[in-house]
Order: structure tokens, then C-alpha cells, then sequence
């Protein structure tokens, strides 16, 4: 059980996170984009859970990986697009 719950508190700290970063560069909207994130995994979860026998966990954690995927597609797509310049510093 400890370690569930180690992976959703990770899904919910961590990649939200991880995903605001790809797609901006403004310490202002980066924790706002996080928690937007963030709710979302965790309102989506709890909607997808409801609706079928899956428990609450997976389906957070899908939703914030699948989040995670789409910002990386969207950094990617931008940083071809405009260039390096206009992105957000990539981690090393």
C-alpha cells in the first residue's frame, strides 16, 4: 500500500510539474500551470473511477502521464517551430 501511495503523490507532484515546464518559461505560470495539472489528474481520476471498476490510482496516474506527453509533443513542436530561443530551458 505504502507504495501506491508513494507513486500517486509522485504522478501528483512531479510530473504536473514536469509537464508545466515543457511548454513554458515564466516562474509565474509555471506553479500555476502545475496545479492546473495537478486538479485535472486528480478531478479526471476521480471522474474515470466512478464511471468503471478501475480503482482512483491508475487512472490518476494515467491522466497525469498522458498530460505529461501532450506538453512534451507541444515543446517539441515549438521548439521546431521558433526555435530554441523562445522555449523553456531544457533539463539536463
Amino acid at each position: 500500500m505504502q507504495i501506491v501511495g508513494a507513486l500517486l503523490v509522485l504522478s501528483l507532484l512531479v510530473t504536473p510539474a514536469a509537464a508545466a515546464a515543457r511548454v513554458t518559461a515564466s516562474p509565474v505560470l509555471l506553479p500555476v500551470l502545475s496545479v492546473v495539472f495537478a486538479v485535472a489528474s486528480i478531478e479526471g481520476g476521480i471522474l474515470l473511477a466512478l464511471g468503471s471498476s478501475i480503482p482512483i490510482s491508475p487512472c490518476v496516474t494515467t491522466i497525469s502521464f498522458t498530460i505529461y506527453v501532450v506538453c512534451r509533443l507541444a515543446g517539441t513542436y515549438r521548439t521546431r517551430r521558433w526555435g530554441a530561443r523562445r522555449t523553456a530551458p531544457q533539463p539536463t
